[in-house]
């Protein structure tokens, strides 16, 4: 049955830029910017959903404009409510490019505002909506590890994250040229931080499947709890082989951009630790059935980046184990993430509960503003 009230008439998108200082390094690149394409709801009866993806700093351009030429003005006069119908058809208006990306990332920020508003019209948090598994989900510290970080501030950032920022759990990127310098880093980093610190490392798809299996098996003197991707994303049999000669955990899923793709990774046995990313596969919908799909599987899920909103996909499923911590977003929101110790928790009201800074917002926009939204009046 129809509900006027639900009707969308509203819906803005805007892209931000938010410049990084100093630049992060992985084995891929070095980057300098983060963008944000947002898309903000409203519905007839006045309430407002946000959403939002992200970039490491180029194809904001592209996702801003599928949404402002595509995809926006079809969202118009729908019903709200009907999250998931409305996604697959937004999915279906662009399928020859989907999936992938930029299309993934544009309807992500659609799918996280439905969702928003779904709990705002429910008046309800928005993990206890899509199934309230847990209140809370540790965190692992990835800022503290960027591989172009010098030895001695690696060190020293590791070391503070433990002991005085209440981390118990750190992720160090590897890919140097030499392995050598890639297990000093991790041994450095071991020493200063204790042998009950929960260590990751991630190679950011550098390796070739023979080179992969000499590596980790250095790495593997160092007690870590996953290698991320150490292959292209992609080469499900070299993951597969991989789990054949090493014994740490296969960690991947942020370069997977669909639910699909997560179940022929599920089916191939090539992760051991899936972390989708809810921009690229999508949005919520889309992350939640990937966390539901491993569960089935009796897999681990950590999902990736975005702590603010990827806490409330953790804490909705039973199967999460960690949440990755990367303060990209702060600069333009109203309050940082929950924490309590080295758990994080998700905003306790309706939606969300992500609060962004409106005059941050307007400083770093390059797209779009509160002024360019389309609207129709109600029927």
């Amino acid at each position: 049955m129809a509900d006027h009230a639900a009707l969308i008439v509203g819906a803005e998108a805007r892209l931000i830029r938010i410049p990084v200082d100093p630049p992060r390094g992985d084995a891929i690149q070095q980057f300098a910017a983060l963008e944000l394409p947002i898309v903000e709801l409203t519905d007839a009866a006045g309430r407002r959903g946000i959403g939002f993806g992200y970039t490491i700093g180029n194809g904001g351009t592209a996702i801003h404009s599928l949404l402002r030429d595509e995809l926006l003005p079809a969202v118009l006069e729908q019903d709200a409510r009907r999250t998931v119908g409305l996604m697959r058809q937004l999915t279906k208006r662009i399928h020859a490019l989907t999936p992938g990306c930029i299309s993934s990332t544009a309807l992500a920020a659609i799918d996280v505002a439905l969702w928003d508003l779904a709990g705002v019209r429910a008046g309800t948090p928005l993990y206890l909506l899509l199934g309230g598994a847990t209140d809370r989900v540790r965190l692992y510290n990835t800022h503290v590890g960027w591989l172009n970080r010098p030895l001695e501030e690696l060190v020293a950032l590791s070391d503070e994250a433990v002991r005085r920022g209440g981390f118990q759990a750190l992720k160090l990127k590897v890919g140097k040229p030499d392995i050598d310098e890639d297990c000093e880093r991790v041994a450095k980093v071991r020493e200063a931080v204790g042998p009950h610190t929960t260590l990751m490392v991630d190679a950011n798809q550098a390796w070739s499947i023979d080179t992969a299996i000499t590596r980790i098996r250095r790495l593997e003197a160092y007690d870590l709890y996953w290698i991320e991707e150490p292959l292209e994303a992609t080469d499900l049999d070299g993951f597969a082989r991989l789990g054949q000669h090493t014994a740490l955990a296969r960690a991947g899923g942020e370069s997977l951009y669909s639910v699909a793709a997560f179940h022929e990774c599920i089916r191939r046995g090539a992760l051991d630790v899936l972390q989708p990313d809810v921009a690229r596969i999508g949005g919520i919908t889309n992350a939640i059935a990937a966390c539901h799909l491993a569960a089935a599987a009796n897999l681990p899920v950590a999902p990736h980046v975005s702590p603010e909103l990827s806490v409330t996909v953790a804490c909705a499923v039973a199967n999460s184990v960690f949440v990755e911590y990367i303060p990209q977003m702060e600069i333009v929101l109203r309050r940082p993430i929950r924490r309590q110790g080295e758990f994080a928790l998700p905003f306790e009201e309706p939606g969300h509960g992500i609060q962004f800074d409106d005059e941050a917002l307007d400083r770093f926009t390059v797209h779009g503003s509160a002024s360019q939204t389309f609207q129709r009046s109600r029927r």
